[in-house]
């Protein structure tokens, strides 16, 4: 399989990816009972939306891991370790990102629905714990990292257009602090964060892989 056909299939993974992540946080406060994420958030986990929430946002992160892996072998020849450093924290915070999501749709639901363990979800048992903590200051430290870096070697590049790479940067730097200040504020991140990927998507699809 030549180079060009792999890097239009990576655009096209990108694009694809990006507008289940886009659809995701449009969706995601307006389908799910978002008054009662503080008080019960059993009550979100057990909606019937939750599930096929996940497992789009599941497989749009999936198809974003290739979609990034394409971006590099287009920028790898200009971006040096700058870029190559960006492309290994990237993969590995997605990956992170993915595992979470697979708890939200196998694992929650399970705990949720059953009186003996729902409290492990609606007292934030689980959030609060101190290895989940840990994975999620991991997790966000690889994201900033990987974004950051990344960003860089795109917006450098004369081959992708520079917006591209700082709605990129915004759309990750509000996601990684939605943890500290509000889930609306990493939808709006996740949102930013898609329309970038799409802009660089598109240009890998058209104007580089024929």
């Amino acid at each position: 399989m030549q180079l060009s056909t792999v890097q239009k299939l990576g655009g096209i993974s990108l694009i694809l990816g990006s507008v289940l992540l886009l659809v995701y946080s449009v969706l995601f406060p307006f389908l799910l009972p978002m008054n009662e994420m503080n008080a019960d958030f059993t009550l979100l986990v057990l909606n019937p939306n939750w599930i096929s929430l996940g497992v789009g946002a599941f497989a749009g992160v999936i198809l974003m891991i290739f979609g990034f892996s394409a971006v590099y072998s287009k920028l790898y020849a200009e971006s040096g370790l700058v870029g190559l450093l960006g492309l290994f924290f990237v993969e590995i915070a997605y990956i992170l990102q993915a595992c979470k999501v697979t708890w939200e749709i196998f694992l929650w639901p399970v705990i949720a629905s059953q009186r003996e363990s729902a409290f492990l979800l609606r007292d934030f048992i689980i959030k609060n714990s101190a290895l989940v903590i840990t994975f999620r200051v991991i997790a966000s430290i690889t994201i900033f990292l990987g974004i950051i870096l990344f960003c860089i070697a795109l917006i450098r590049s004369i081959s992708f257009p520079k917006l591209g790479g700082i709605l990129i940067f915004v759309g990750a730097f509000m996601y990684g602090l939605g943890p500290l200040l509000s889930v609306y504020v990493a939808m709006a991140g996740i949102f930013i964060l898609s329309i970038g990927c799409t802009i660089i998507g598109l240009t890998l699809m058209k104007k580089y892989a024929g």
